[in-house]
């Protein structure tokens, strides 16, 4: 029996082993995927910066016409006052002149306005880019490292899955089938008793229970149903052997 506990700790340790490569395996293409994800991000961000310098440059080209209309119509009116016939019409092209002039200082402060804007995003814009590039440069580069532990993965999975053949076909077949009964509803088939309890679900073991599993019988927990097994190598010097507690205990 003994032998067959061994074997059956062995393979429940492949079998968890197994769970946790496929898992890291599953993991390292999402690896990737979020990192595309990210490169997409910054894309996107450089190509809004971009968008935006582009619009703020075409509002200050259209601020600029507006400017030289403006300045246009200044000239117009100031060569028409030397042809008014009176003050009305002198003062109404003055109007028009003082009306121009405001509205010039008011199209200078939005240039300004505007430059300063284009100031933050081509620095927005920069960064942007830099990003992308940083980002495309990491991508390409993990591309190569998670390819390499993918293979070192799928290697590991494999003599994994070799030494699983090896034992389940020296486990007794019995043993085995209830094994894998209850490693398929609750993960693992198996459970270490020590301290008088089933270390997978906690409860405490009955005194018989308790004696009988430490004298090397393979039990089913009262409270979880996994496989009881006892391993004296890994429990204190005071609780090692087969010995037998009271019933009282």
């Amino acid at each position: 029996m003994q032998e067959a506990i061994e074997t059956l700790i062995c393979l429940q340790q492949v079998d968890e082993e197994i769970v946790k490569a496929s898992a890291e395996l599953a993991a390292l293409p999402r690896r990737i995927t979020e990192l595309e994800e990210r490169l997409q991000r910054r894309q996107k961000e450089a190509a809004a910066a971009e968008q935006k310098v582009h619009e703020e440059d075409v509002k200050r080209r259209r601020l600029e016409s507006d400017l030289q209309d403006q300045q246009t119509r200044i000239a117009k009116f100031r060569a028409q006052t030397n042809s008014v016939k009176n003050n009305e019409q002198f003062h109404a092209l003055q109007h028009e002149i003082s009306f121009a002039e405001a509205e010039i200082r008011r199209i200078e402060d939005l240039e300004i306005e505007s430059m300063e804007r284009s100031e933050s995003l081509d620095l927005l814009l920069t960064n942007a880019r830099a990003d992308a590039i940083a980002q495309a440069a990491q991508l390409e580069a993990d591309r190569r490292q998670v390819a390499v532990l993918i293979a070192e993965k799928k290697e590991e999975l494999a003599g994994l899955k070799k030494e699983q053949v090896s034992l389940r076909s020296a486990m007794d077949q019995e043993i085995l089938a209830k094994y894998d009964r209850i490693a398929s509803s609750k993960k693992t088939g198996a459970s270490r008793a020590t301290h008088q309890k089933c270390s997978a679900c906690q409860m405490q073991l009955r005194p018989q229970a308790w004696n009988a599993v430490r004298g090397g019988e393979l039990l089913t927990c009262e409270s979880c149903g996994r496989l009881l097994y006892f391993n004296s190598r890994l429990e204190p010097q005071s609780e090692g052997g087969s010995g037998a507690v009271s019933r009282s205990a």
